[in-house]
């Protein structure tokens, strides 16, 4: 006997996706900030590579001379 499954809907990008906190940024749209790990976006971007931002991210602070 050869059962039926009936096909699932596919979610596509963030669709039904709810996340409650996070420590790696902060979306405040109001305001119009955006923060990874308590650095503003515009400083970062203005002042930091994109290889110390992408440490900032795996590590939770930004690299000093010596890594």
């Amino acid at each position: 006997m050869t059962e039926s499954i009936a096909a699932q809907p596919i979610a596509r990008g963030l669709k039904n996706v709810v996340i409650d906190k996070t420590a790696l940024c902060l979306i405040d749209g109001e305001a119009g900030r955006l923060a990874y790990r308590g650095y503003d976006i515009h400083d970062l971007a203005e002042q930091s590579s994109f290889e110390e931002v992408t440490y900032l991210l795996w590590h939770g602070n930004l690299p000093t001379a010596g890594r």
